[in-house]
This record gives C-alpha cells, sequence and structure tokens, in this order.
C-alpha cells in the first residue's frame, strides 16, 4: 500500500482522486459525542412506491389486514397458501414479519416432521416443508410416497411433493426418489389434466419453481393467476400488478444511470471485438438481487457483469498469450495506472475494472469503516489466472482432467467475484471475520459458482465445439468416460443436483451469513438456470431471452396467454 501511494504521489497521473485520509483508515479516531437517536420511523423504499403510485399504499393496507386475518384463524392450509400465493406473486417482500409470524406459528403448533401417512393430505404436508425449509426453519418430510395416496389421480399432490423435492439436504436420498416418482407420474396424468392444472405441471417439469428467478416466476405467476378468476383474489392481484409496475419503474431508472454509465466508459469505441449484452447483464444482476431497496448493489452487479463479459472477451478471442500474461499480471498488481506496455483495448478496461470496483470499495469504508480493496483485488487476480489458464489450454490444446476444469471454472465463470462484491453491499456488518470467510470461498459461493459454470457449458457446449474451442465439462466427461453426450450431460445434472443440496444446507440450515446476502447466492445459482435455460443467454440471446426482458423492465404489465417462461 504504501509503494502503491509513493508512486501515486511521484506520477501527477496517479495521483489519487480523494483525500490521502480517506484511503488509509486512521489508527485511531477522535472521540465523539452521541445522542442515541432512534432510527427513522419511515421505510423510504416503501415511501417511494407510494409516492408515486398512492393506490399502492391502499391496496398494501388492504393485504396486510388479510395475513392478519389468516393468522388468527385455526385453518394452517389456508395460511401456507396464502404465503405460498404472495411470495410466488412477488409481493411477500413487503410482509416480512406478518409471514415470519404466520411460519412460526404453523411451525410450533406441529413436530417439524412433515407428513401425509396420517391424514393422506400429500399435497398440504409438502406444502408446509417447503415454505419452513426455504424460510430457514428446521423440518423434514416424511411418508411413504408409494402409498395410495398418491396411487390415484392425485395430480396436486405429486406436484406439490415434485417443487418440494428441490429443497431437499445431501442425507435425504429419499426425496430424490420421490422426485423421480413425481415426474414420471405427473407426466402420465399430462393428458387427463384439467387446462390450468397442466399450465402448472408443464411450468414445473421445465423447471422448478425452487430453481426459478424469483422475478420471472413473478411475472409468470401474475399472468396465470388472473386467468384463474375462479381462485383468485382480486384485492391481491390488483396489488401485485401495481407492485410489479412500481418495482418495473424502479429497475427502469436503474437502467437509464447503467447505460450512460456504459457510454461515458467509452469501452464500446474501443472495442470493437465485444460481445454488447448491457441489458442482459442487468438482467442477470437483477435476477441476483431484485427487490427496491438493492438497487445500489443491482446497479454495481449489472456493471461488474458487463465488465467480465469484456474480460472474457479479451481472455478467451481477442487477446494473444503474450498480452493476456502481461495482463494478468497488472491485474494481479492493482494499481490506479495500468502498464504503458498493455495494448490501448486493454488498459481502457484495466481502468473501468478498478475504478468501478473502487467506487464500491470507498462506499463500503464509508458505511462500515473497513477496507475491502484487498478483497476486490484477490477476486479480480483470481478471475484473470482462471481465465488464463483457460487461454494456455486452449493455445495449448489441452484437455484437462475434469476435476481441474471444475475447479477453475468455478472461479472462471465469475460467480465468486460477483458474491464476493454483494457481500460488502448485503451484509450488515463487514468486519476482517466476515472478510475471511468470503475471501476464502466458503461452500455456499462454491456451490452457487459450480451450479454457474454447469449451466454455462450445457447451454454453450455445442458452439464451442464447433468454434474449436477447449471443450467444456460434457466433451471433457465424454473423453473421460468414453461416455455419448447424453450419459454425459446426465452426469452433470446429477453434479448439479448435488450443489443445489449443499447450497440448501448452506442458506437455509446453516447461519453463517447475512438472510440478504444467502438469498444472493440462492438467486445466483436460480438466474444461471433461466439465463441459459434454452441456450447462451449472453453469447446468443434468442428471442425468448429478449422477450424476458423486455417484459420485466421495458413493457407495461400485459396479462396475456403467456406460456413463454
Amino acid at each position: 500500500m504504501a509503494r502503491q501511494l509513493t508512486m501515486a504521489m511521484a506520477n501527477p497521473c496517479c495521483r489519487p482522486s480523494l483525500p490521502l485520509c480517506r484511503l488509509v483508515r486512521c489508527s485511531s479516531a477522535p472521540a465523539r459525542r452521541s445522542a442515541n437517536y432512534p432510527p427513522s420511523s419511515w421505510d423510504y423504499d416503501s415511501l417511494l412506491l407510494s409516492l408515486n403510485n398512492p393506490g399502492h399504499d391502499r391496496l398494501k393496507a388492504g393485504v396486510r389486514e388479510q395475513l392478519v386475518r389468516a393468522s388468527r384463524g385455526d385453518d394452517q392450509i389456508a395460511k401456507l397458501r396464502l404465503v405460498d400465493t404472495m411470495q410466488r406473486l412477488g409481493v411477500a417482500y413487503h410482509f416480512e414479519t406478518d409471514i415470519t409470524g404466520i411460519l412460526t406459528s404453523v411451525h410450533s403448533s406441529k413436530p417439524p416432521r412433515c407428513s401425509w401417512d396420517d391424514d393422506g393430505d400429500v399435497a398440504s404436508a409438502a406444502l408446509r416443508f417447503r415454505l419452513l425449509r426455504e424460510n430457514g426453519f428446521a423440518v423434514s418430510l416424511t411418508g411413504n410416497y408409494l402409498t395410495p395416496a398418491l396411487q390415484s389421480d392425485n395430480a396436486e399432490g405429486l406436484l406439490s411433493l415434485y417443487e418440494a423435492s428441490y429443497l431437499s439436504f445431501r442425507d435425504e436420498e429419499t426425496l430424490d426418489e420421490a422426485r423421480t416418482f413425481c415426474a414420471n407420474g405427473l407426466r402420465e396424468l399430462l393428458p387427463s389434466m384439467e387446462p390450468h392444472l397442466r399450465c402448472s405441471v408443464v411450468h414445473a417439469l421445465d423447471l422448478p419453481l425452487h430453481w426459478r428467478s424469483p422475478r420471472l416466476e413473478a411475472r409468470w405467476f401474475i399472468d396465470k393467476y388472473a386467468r384463474d378468476a375462479s381462485n383468485s383474489d382480486p384485492l391481491l392481484l390488483q396489488f401485485a400488478m401495481m407492485d410489479f409496475e412500481s418495482v418495473q419503474t424502479v429497475h427502469q431508472q436503474e437502467l437509464v444511470r447503467l447505460l450512460r454509465w456504459r457510454k461515458e466508459t467509452g469501452l464500446g469505441e474501443k472495442f470493437g471485438f465485444e460481445r454488447d449484452r448491457l441489458m442482459e447483464c442487468f438482467h442477470c444482476a437483477n435476477g441476483i438481487v431484485w427487490e427496491p431497496n438493492h438497487g445500489s448493489c443491482r446497479e454495481m452487479l449489472a456493471k461488474l457483469t458487463s465488465l467480465l463479459v469484456n474480460l472474457d472477451d479479451v481472455y478467451d478471442v481477442y487477446g494473444t498469450l503474450d498480452e493476456l500474461i502481461l495482463f494478468t499480471d497488472t491485474i494481479g498488481r492493482w494499481e490506479e495506472c495500468p502498464m504503458e506496455i498493455l495494448p490501448e483495448y486493454m488498459r481502457a478496461l484495466y481502468s473501468v475494472m478498478y475504478d468501478t470496483s473502487n467506487e464500491v470499495a470507498n462506499n463500503v469504508l464509508k458505511k462500515h469503516g473497513f477496507d475491502v480493496r484487498s478483497l476486490f483485488q484477490e477476486a479480480w487476480h483470481d478471475i484473470a489466472k482462471s481465465f488464463l489458464v483457460e487461454a494456455k489450454w486452449h493455445h495449448g490444446n489441452q484437455i484437462p482432467a475434469l476435476e481441474d476444469y471444475l475447479y477453475n471454472g468455478a472461479v472462471s465463470c465469475s460467480g465468486p467475484l460477483l458474491l464476493q462484491h454483494a457481500f460488502s453491499m448485503l451484509n450488515m456488518e463487514v468486519n476482517s471475520k466476515y472478510i475471511d470467510l468470503v475471501r476464502s470461498y466458503p461452500r455456499l459461493i462454491q456451490s452457487a459458482a459450480l451450479v454457474l459454470r454447469l449451466c454455462n457449458d450445457s447451454a454453450t457446449h455445442s458452439a464451442e465445439l464447433e468454434r474449436g474451442d477447449a471443450p467444456s465439462s460434457i466433451a471433457i466427461h465424454m473423453l473421460e468416460n468414453n461416455s455419448s453426450e447424453h450419459e454425459s450431460r446426465k452426469a452433470m445434472k446429477d453434479l448439479t443436483n448435488d450443489a443445489w443440496k449443499s447450497i440448501n444446507e448452506d442458506a437455509f440450515k446453516n447461519d453463517q451469513f447475512s438472510i440478504p446476502f444467502a438469498m444472493a447466492c440462492v438467486n445466483l445459482a436460480r438466474t444461471s438456470h433461466c439465463v441459459y435455460q434454452g441456450g447462451d443467454g449472453f453469447g446468443a440471446p434468442n428471442g425468448r431471452k429478449n422477450e424476458q426482458i423486455a417484459e420485466l423492465f421495458l413493457e407495461p404489465l400485459g396479462l396475456t396467454n403467456n406460456d413463454k417462461w
């Protein structure tokens, strides 16, 4: 650090733009008085939504009354269904305290074991398990899935158990068996289902609820809920529609700032070879954190994702091996002025990377009094080194072992860098203990990153073979095991399932991190499925992806017969 500051003061072009006192933490702080004022009683994010649309507060109050009435009643299944509906409509974040109270009462009223062996109500037992587990309550799901309760035409029970099975931990193999059983049963019953239920089943079999990006699911479910007039609540539907468009307005304002930022960087003019994917990057960032109160984190993630796409193109497509070695060394030094020997396009990209990451670090220093620049420096150097390893494999026509590929790929997928930056903005407390934990690549980050890597490989395998790129996990598995593509894809899907079990344990059972950060890790894995489902959402976004982005961020909420989600 001292050497960097000495160089900066000696070289005018590298002189820090901030006062020295803001770059170095003081060893002792002056004594200051405190009046112990209470925090503000106003929720500014809710105020912004309500002031923009006065009807929002009125509808919200009506929905809260419904929750209060439900919490006072004895019908636990009705309570759970209301909570589930609110979560899927995307409005549960307004009522976290009320919902926690309901789930706490449900959890305490019965043993933590959910079972349908007594009353045969598979759907309710599975729903209770899913909602309690995903909200951090200690609970298990037991029951003989071969009982008559699931042997008849019980499509709703099969669907509920199928969705619940994706919340399994590593030692719950019975849920894996139940998942396969339910999936097969649902496929057999599909032709005889009424249209509304068939729509839900097809949606779940395409991708389970637990693996879906929350904002995309809300958009799809609002449409479905509106078309089920006999079972939908008009007040709840109206509030969900209004809230969706209010949040959409917040996201649109963020997009305006991001578009200006991208233009101001000038990278578009300096990079003739780049993928221009800012909208897709914002879509990815929104998948990780979508709530209105996390706007600054979302904008930061969108910027970083955009820069990572450019960095990937430099290492994967454009840079020579000699240039990439120099570039990796420059990133490792993490100095304000990049080396003059670097090509202009590399120096331009490095400067934006450095400035963007340091802006986050300066904000964290002001808010928490802790310097996280070394964490970010290591994160950028780690991903650059992982990109360089892959470049050397490609240039040397080397095929790594699958274990080596996945170890390196869990870093080069960019997941750890994004989450390490997000941590400093989502955790209520930032100190050396938590920084050391995040720096060590804990299992939650590793598992979410592995899902991202495997989803990417599944979508890009064929195109990368045609381009002659370094082999993916699927290609390497085929070579190592002399297996077919179908068999190797299944093996990678099994790895994905195992990674999800670790994510479930660390996010919903082990309390290492704050809930917002744990959910950001879960949502990174979720958005990986959504971005790469049906094709490469970054390399070659298709019409389906463009429609999703347009309906999430650009177009007003129009309710149509929409099955593209």
